[in-house]
């Protein structure tokens, strides 16, 4: 690589040997080493930065850094580099960590800028327990202007978690070898552990009770209140962490709708949400689970203190009658446990709408007949939390219980209507085929003997397998099938073919 840029630096080590209370360095050392060692992570954690990864390039990762260009009273030192290089590009970036509750000091980050612009060096990336909407928004907000040419960049512990749990499910190996494999699942069950210093959210903000109290007696919100910001903030940092937590439960990628005004201008997105509570006194997110009917919309009402799941699906128009609608989304839902889902039926114009439980709702009953047209559906599950909306990690634990289960329920089974392609229509005169008879069989007159159609041979059919290496490295068959993807013993590791005593 190129080392004019780097004075002193020691190789990332996949077993670091440092004192016990530098859990920092510890962590974000396995980090790296385990980028360096498995391509496929690597290119899985840093695509979100727009780093590509080609057959020559090469990764470098480094700790106990020091630069060539020194910062003038600048005493601290980050705790890694990453070099990308392919052929006579390169990109760098500068890497703090922190572990358990702590965050990036302002202070501290603006240094590490200045360090990074005086070497050149195209990023500073901050690795924390702290959650944000997208990579590419920090939650540091920075006193100073980001230098130009250089770019900040965020990651959670739980996304580097996420992004290796991801791998090791996907169907087909990504892997080059089983070592690869192992690396991988070996970084899981250590961020899996407390010990490692990774934390999920957990809890809201220390004044979530005093602002649900003010709400409930009718006090008026002021929007300019640091608690109030902070209050969205830690919303913005719960959904990504439902987020993350749906996508290791479903083994796909399960993202935050956001819009690109709302990256590129984080602070104008949490006051636009801040005025949006003062008005509805409510918060709100979307998630985007792949191929799912729409999105999925939680929302967490203070007036009523209750948090619902929503999704809107389209009426099927090609039935005729409001009844048959109706049935259409009702047999979608098979066996599913409807006892807490609602339904709601949106008609066409200022008609009225109606609302009912999904399992006391009657397709034929005279009140759906007099509904005017019905347009879509919109199928909610709530929880009204009384007082556990008031505390802190009690409403966190309602939330991440009730999505999930609204999922298991609703958004697995239920699929949007697509219209039917249209059909060639047949002409008036146009006569019908007429059916084969003995005397309409072709005749070979040198051999008298008749030439008949053969048979398509039919192909033989396959059943669906699993990848070889999946016994190995992905979540037991049996898992798969419970949405909490919890096993017997709560652990949801990988184990090591060496380990297992299997064999390839």
């Amino acid at each position: 690589m190129d080392t004019r840029i780097l004075k002193h630096g020691v190789p990332t080590r996949l077993f670091p040997v440092v004192p016990e209370a530098r859990k920092e360095q510890k962590s974000v050392s396995i980090l790296l080493a385990a980028m360096v060692s498995v391509r496929p992570y690597a290119e899985r954690v840093l695509a979100p930065l727009g780093v590509k990864f080609r057959k020559r390039t090469t990764l470098s990762c480094f700790t106990e850094v020091t630069l060539t260009n020194d910062v003038k009273g600048l005493k601290d030192r980050p705790d890694a580099l990453i070099v990308v290089e392919t052929g006579r590009s390169s990109w760098s970036a500068l890497v703090e960590a922190k572990v358990g509750r702590h965050a990036v000091d302002c202070a501290q980050l603006e240094r590490y800028i200045e360090l990074a612009k005086a070497n050149n060096i195209d990023a500073v990336i901050t690795v924390t327990n702290e959650l944000t909407p997208a990579p590419t928004i920090n939650p540091t907000q920075l006193q100073k202007s980001l230098p130009k040419n250089l770019s900040l960049y965020h990651f959670s512990w739980s996304y580097v978690l996420t992004q290796a749990f991801l791998l090791v499910s996907a169907k087909d190996s990504p892997f080059a070898n089983d070592d690869e494999a192992y690396i991988v699942s070996e970084l899981i069950r250590y961020l899996e552990h407390p010990n490692s210093g990774r934390m999920p959210m957990d809890q809201m903000n220390k004044e979530w009770p005093t602002i649900v109290s003010n709400v409930q007696a009718g006090h008026p919100i002021n929007g300019k209140a640091p608690e109030i910001v902070e209050m969205v903030t830690s919303w913005h940092q719960e959904a990504r962490d439902i987020a993350l937590l749906m996508t290791r439960k479903l083994r796909e990628p399960v993202s935050l709708s956001v819009t690109r005004n709302q990256v590129a201008d984080p602070k104008g997105w949490v006051e636009g949400e801040v005025r949006s509570f003062c008005n509805e006194k409510s918060l709100s997110f979307d998630l985007d689970v792949p191929n799912a009917a729409s999105r999925i919309q939680i929302e967490a009402d203070f007036l009523r203190r209750s948090v619902r799941c929503i999704m809107k699906i389209g009426a099927p128009m090609d039935r005729a009658s409001n009844s048959a609608r109706i049935n259409w989304l009702l047999r979608q839902f098979g066996k599913a446990e409807t006892s807490k889902v609602s339904i709601r039926c949106i008609t066409r114009g200022k008609g009225q709408n109606f609302g009912a439980m999904a399992s006391e709702i009657d397709p034929k009953a005279d009140e759906i007949k007099a509904l005017s047209e019905i347009v879509s559906f919109e199928v909610e599950m709530s929880s009204d939390l009384g007082a556990r909306f008031n505390s802190r990690k009690r409403f966190i634990e309602s939330l991440e219980d009730l999505v999930p289960t609204f999922y298991a329920n609703v958004g697995q089974h239920v699929q949007a209507w697509v219209p039917p392609p249209p059909k060639v229509e047949k002409e008036a005169s146009e006569s019908q085929p007429e059916k084969s008879t003995p005397e309409s069989v072709d005749v070979d007159t040198d051999t008298s003997a008749a030439v008949l159609p053969v048979a398509p041979k039919k192909s033989a059919e396959t059943s669906f397998e699993r990848p070889v290496w999946a016994s190995y490295w992905q979540i037991p068959e049996a898992e798969t099938q419970d949405i909490s993807g919890e096993s017997a013993n709560g652990s949801s590791s990988p184990v090591h073919p060496q380990a297992a005593g299997s064999s390839r």
